[in-house]
């Protein structure tokens, strides 16, 4: 397993989201962050230890976190950046899906509300992304 030590908080609170909205429990397991996004276990604590300060997320009893109702509104926003952004990159610019994760990352983190709602305007207002997963409104 390759270990990338730099991943942004919103990847962490997406993943959370995603995992917790799939499994129904709402508790998502240390172990399951660290080996999704590739990072160490200690680097998912401490990394759920900010993001608790932030109050996006609280620790459950059983070695796992949940998204508090903050966390889950935050999470819904990087998601529609993620997935908006998705659409505009295949529609507009035409690149393959495999090119399309990398570049995605590397701007999802700085797009504002405004511009987001403005691009989700332009491209018709789509429910959901290429992958046929949906775009949360915000």
């Amino acid at each position: 397993m390759h270990l990338d030590e730099k991943k942004n908080p919103d990847d962490y609170v997406e993943l959370i989201y995603v995992i917790s909205e799939e499994n129904s429990k709402g508790i998502v397991r240390i172990k399951e962050i660290s080996s999704a996004l590739g990072v160490y276990p200690s680097t998912a604590t401490e990394m759920m230890q900010k993001l608790s300060e932030k109050g996006y997320v609280a620790r459950s009893n059983y070695g796992g976190v949940r998204l508090t109702e903050e966390g889950r509104r935050y999470a819904r926003e990087v998601l529609a950046r993620h997935r908006t952004l998705e659409c505009f990159f295949l529609q507009y610019l035409g690149l393959e899906p495999s090119e399309v994760e990398d570049e995605i990352c590397g701007i999802e983190h700085h797009l504002s509300t405004r511009t987001l709602k403005r691009l989700h305007e332009r491209l018709g207002r789509p429910a959901t992304c290429p992958h046929g997963r949906p775009i949360p409104i915000l």
